[in-house]
C-alpha cells in the first residue's frame, strides 16, 4: 500500500506541474521565446533571462525542449544559450522552495480558487491563472501524499533497512535520481519526491544529498534526448551534463561526512536544508561556470563537429509529441517545420533554373525528392497542429496555428508549380532551338533573384512576426506584379508582324509571379493579426494576369513543346 501511495503521489506532482506549466505557457506564450531572444545579448544578461525563464516556466523538460528550439531558430550559439540554461536550473529551485513551506493544508485552497478560474471564467488570464493555482495546489496535495506515505514506511523494519543500506551508496543514489528525472523528465518532482521522504523520516540527509546532484544531472540527460537531432543541442546537453556533472562530482568525493557537512551549514528543517542545497548548488555552477563559457564553446565544439550543407539537409519531420504538453513550444516547433520547408523550396528552385541550360540531364529525382519532403511536411504539420487543444492556446497562439497550417499549404502549392509549370517550361525551353530574347533572360533572372530573396524575408516573417516589415513584403509583391506586367508588355511591343511570342518565356515569367503572390499569404496574416497591420482584407481577388494567353498559337505552341515536356518530366 505504501507503494502505491508513493506512485499516485509522484503522479500528482508530475501532474500538478503539468497545470502550472500550462498555466503560465497560457499567460505568457510564445512572449517568453521572443523575450529571451531580445534579452540574451551576453552570457551575463542570458544568464539572468534564463533565471526569469525558470521562474515563469519552472519545467527543466520544457527549460530542455525550449533551449533546443531556441539553437534552432535563432542565432545565438550553444554557449549562448548554456548560459540561459544556467540561469534557468537557478530560476526553477523557486519551485522546489514553495514545496518546503508547509503549504500542504491549504492545497484545498488553492485547487478550490484554481478549478474556478480555470473551468468558470473565460478570460485567458483568468484560466491561466487557474490553472496556476490548480498546478499549485495539485503539487501540494502530492507533497502531502508522500510526506504521509513516508511516515508510514518509516514504521516498516524492511524499507528502513533498505534506506540505511541505501546511505552507503551515494554513487547509486547519484546515478539512480538521475535516471528517475529523466523518466519522470521533472528534476522538480525527482527532488520533491526525496524532500516527502525526508519529511516522513525515512531519507537522511546524507541520502539528499546525492539524490539532489543526480536529479540535477537528470536535466542534462533530458535535453541531450530533446536535442540530439541537432549538432548545437548535442553541444548544449553535452555542457550541461559536463559542468553539472563536475561539480556533483566535487561534492561525492568527500563522502557522506562532507555531505552531512554541508547540509548541516544550512539553516532550517531537512526539507529547508535540501530546499537550500538545491538552490545553492545550482547557483555556484552558473556563477563559476560563466566566465570559462568562451572556453567550454570551443571545447564543444571541437569534441562535436559542425555538419556540412549535405547533412544539415535530412530528410524526415522533426514534430517532437513531448511538446505537445507546452504548446507554444510545440508552435515554435511547427515554426522550425515551416522554415525547413522553405529550404528544401529554394534548393527545389535552383535545381530546376539550373537545368535551363540543357547541358546536363534534369535531376527528375532529386526535384520530386524535394516536393515528397514538402508535402510530408505538410501533411505531419496539419496532424501535428490539430492536436494542440484551443483550451491552452491564447487568441494570438490559436491565429498564429491557423497561419501555419494555411501557409503550409501555400508551400506546397508554390512546390507543385516549380514542379509543374516551371520545370516543364526550363525543359522546353532547354530543348527548344529557339533562344531567349536578349532583354528576356536578364529579366528573368532578375525576378527569380527577387523571388529567391523573398523566400529568406519570408523565413525571418516566420521567426519575427513584424507586422511592418509583412506590410513592405505585401508592397515588394504589388511592385513584382507590375514589373511582370511591365516585361509582358515589352515583350509583346518587340514582336514583329507574323512573329508568335515565346510561349516558355512567358510560362517562366508567370510562374515566378505565381510563386512571389503565394509566398505573401504568411504576409497577410500577421498583418490581420496585428494591431500595427495596415492591410484588413485578404480576400483573394481574381488577378487579370492569371489569364493573360487565351490565343489559338499558344495551344499549336503547347502541343509542339509536349512531346519534349513528356520525354524530360514524368508528373
Amino acid at each position: 500500500m505504501i507503494l502505491f501511495n508513493l506512485a499516485s503521489a509522484i503522479i500528482l506532482i508530475l501532474l500538478g506541474m503539468r497545470y502550472l506549466r500550462k498555466g503560465l505557457d497560457r499567460l505568457f506564450g510564445s512572449r517568453l521565446v521572443e523575450w529571451l531572444q531580445k534579452t540574451a545579448k551576453n552570457r551575463y544578461q542570458a544568464f539572468l533571462a534564463g533565471m526569469v525563464a525558470g521562474l515563469i516556466s519552472p519545467s527543466s523538460s520544457a527549460i530542455a525542449m525550449l533551449s533546443v528550439q531556441m539553437l534552432s531558430q535563432t542565432a545565438l550559439t550553444a554557449g549562448r544559450m548554456l548560459a540561459v540554461v544556467l540561469g534557468a536550473n537557478v530560476g526553477i529551485t523557486v519551485t522546489v522552495q514553495l514545496l518546503t513551506f508547509n503549504l500542504q493544508d491549504f492545497a484545498g485552497l488553492f485547487i478550490l480558487i484554481g478549478g474556478i478560474g480555470f473551468l468558470f471564467l473565460s478570460r485567458s488570464l483568468f484560466k491561466g491563472t487557474g490553472q496556476l493555482f490548480l498546478g499549485l495546489g495539485v503539487i501540494f496535495l502530492g507533497m502531502s501524499t508522500v510526506s504521509n506515505a513516508g511516515h508510514l514506511a518509516a514504521g516498516n523494519n524492511d524499507i528502513r533497512l533498505l534506506f540505511s543500506v541505501i546511505e552507503h551508496y551515494p554513487w547509486i543514489v547519484f546515478i539512480g535520481t538521475a535516471l528517475l528525472a529523466l523518466v519522470l523528465q521533472s528534476s522538480t518532482a525527482s527532488i520533491g519526491l526525496g524532500i516527502g521522504l525526508a519529511q516522513g523520516g525515512l531519507v537522511s540527509a546524507t541520502i539528499l544529498v546525492p539524490w539532489i546532484l543526480g536529479a540535477n544531472l537528470g536535466i542534462g540527460l533530458t535535453m541531450m534526448i530533446a536535442g540530439w537531432r541537432s549538432v548545437e543541442g548535442r553541444r548544449l546537453a553535452l555542457g550541461s551534463i559536463f559542468l553539472k556533472s563536475f561539480g556533483a562530482i566535487l561534492i561525492l568525493i568527500g563522502g557522506s561526512a562532507f555531505a552531512s557537512y554541508l547540509m548541516a551549514l544550512l539553516p532550517g528543517g531537512i526539507d529547508r536544508q535540501a530546499a537550500n542545497f538545491n538552490t545553492l548548488f545550482n547557483w555556484l555552477v552558473g556563477l563559476c561556470a560563466l566566465p570559462l563559457l568562451s572556453f567550454v564553446s570551443r571545447a564543444l565544439s571541437y569534441f562535436i563537429q559542425s555538419q556540412t550543407v549535405e547533412e544539415q539537409d535530412e530528410p524526415g519531420i522533426f514534430l517532437d509529441p513531448l511538446l505537445l504538453q507546452t504548446p507554444s513550444l510545440a508552435l515554435s516547433q511547427a515554426t522550425r517545420e515551416e522554415l525547413r520547408v522553405l529550404d528544401h523550396l529554394k534548393l527545389m528552385l535552383r535545381t530546376v533554373w539550373a537545368m535551363r541550360s540543357g547541358k546536363t540531364k534534369p535531376p527528375i529525382s532529386q526535384v520530386d525528392e524535394y516536393q515528397g519532403r514538402i508535402v510530408a511536411i505538410q501533411s505531419a504539420l496539419k496532424e501535428y497542429l490539430g492536436q494542440i487543444s484551443d483550451e491552452n492556446l491564447s487568441e494570438k497562439d490559436i491565429d498564429w496555428r491557423f497561419t501555419l497550417l494555411d501557409f503550409s499549404q501555400e508551400l506546397v502549392i508554390i512546390a507543385t508549380l516549380i514542379k509543374r509549370d516551371l520545370a516543364d517550361a526550363v525543359a522546353c525551353q532547354a530543348h527548344s532551338i529557339k533562344q531567349l530574347h536578349p532583354e528576356d533572360l536578364p529579366e528573368l533572372e532578375k525576378i527569380l533573384g527577387e523571388t529567391l530573396e523573398r523566400m529568406e524575408k519570408a523565413t525571418v516573417l516566420l521567426m519575427t512576426k513584424d507586422a511592418r516589415m509583412a506590410n513592405r513584403f505585401i508592397q515588394e509583391k504589388e511592385q513584382i506584379s507590375t514589373q511582370y506586367r511591365s516585361v509582358r508588355k515589352r515583350h509583346l511591343e518587340q514582336l514583329t508582324a507574323g512573329q508568335k511570342f515565346d510561349v516558355n518565356f512567358f510560362d517562366m515569367l508567370n510562374c515566378l509571379r505565381r510563386i512571389n503572390s503565394h509566398l505573401t499569404a504568411v504576409a497577410y496574416s500577421i498583418t490581420r493579426t496585428s494591431s500595427a497591420g495596415r492591410v484588413d482584407d485578404t480576400t483573394a481577388v481574381p488577378d487579370p494576369d492569371e489569364t493573360w494567353l487565351t490565343s489559338d498559337d499558344s495551344s499549336i505552341d503547347r502541343k509542339t513543346c509536349a512531346v519534349i515536356r513528356s520525354e524530360s518530366f514524368v508528373n
